[in-house]
């Protein structure tokens, strides 16, 4: 942590993916996140397993941080329960997941209503990037994109211009659909079945 914000300096902001795969207890989870509050993390990101809305509830309650969840939500009832009953303060719905942009649009309206941010999860291949893009552009205000910088096949060759980092950023595509060409030979050379 020391060495991140280091390398950040004062003016980036410092995400924190805690990883819910392992089940915390709220004194855990709790005592995670205060032992990095020195570092000035923006959030900490999945610190609870999901749908464990008390343990969210009670993390919540006693951290300033922000606390970010919903990466594997996949309705819209779920994430009223991460802010209504967990009390987090960032809704990440993943479009891969959360049933595609119609249901994340609800999730951004319901956010908006109750104040709560939302910053899409958009860990996986440049198709989901550019979905996320368009989300994100919906969106109002400022937010984050989640950019995948792995270089796997999955990830950067399922189109023809994989995405790139310009200055921190990745503009919104703007060709037809999604903005993307899909790569078919790559599509058919890692398709399973």
């Amino acid at each position: 942590m020391a060495a991140a914000r280091d390398g950040l300096g004062d003016v980036r902001e410092l995400m924190v993916d805690a990883g819910w795969r392992r089940r915390r207890t709220a004194k855990q989870a709790i005592d995670l996140v205060r032992s990095i509050e020195a570092y000035r993390p923006y959030w900490v990101e999945e610190p609870c397993f999901p749908e464990d809305y008390e343990t969210y509830r009670r993390l919540s309650e006693a951290v300033s941080t922000n606390i970010a969840a919903g990466e594997a939500e996949s309705t819209v009832w779920s994430f009223r329960q991460l802010a209504e009953l967990g009390g987090v303060d960032i809704l990440q719905p993943d479009l891969s997941r959360c049933g595609g942009l119609t249901v994340a649009r609800r999730i951004a309206y319901y956010a908006q209503e109750r104040n709560v941010m939302v910053c899409a999860h958009a860990w996986g291949s440049d198709v989901l990037t550019a979905a996320t893009l368009h989300f994100a552009a919906f969106l109002p205000g400022e937010t984050f994109l989640e950019f995948n910088t792995s270089q796997d096949a999955l990830s950067r060759e399922l189109v023809t211009r994989p995405f790139t980092l310009v200055d921190g950023a990745v503009p919104v595509p703007t060709a037809p659909g999604l903005g993307v060409e899909l790569n078919m030979e790559a599509l058919e050379r890692l398709r399973v079945a």
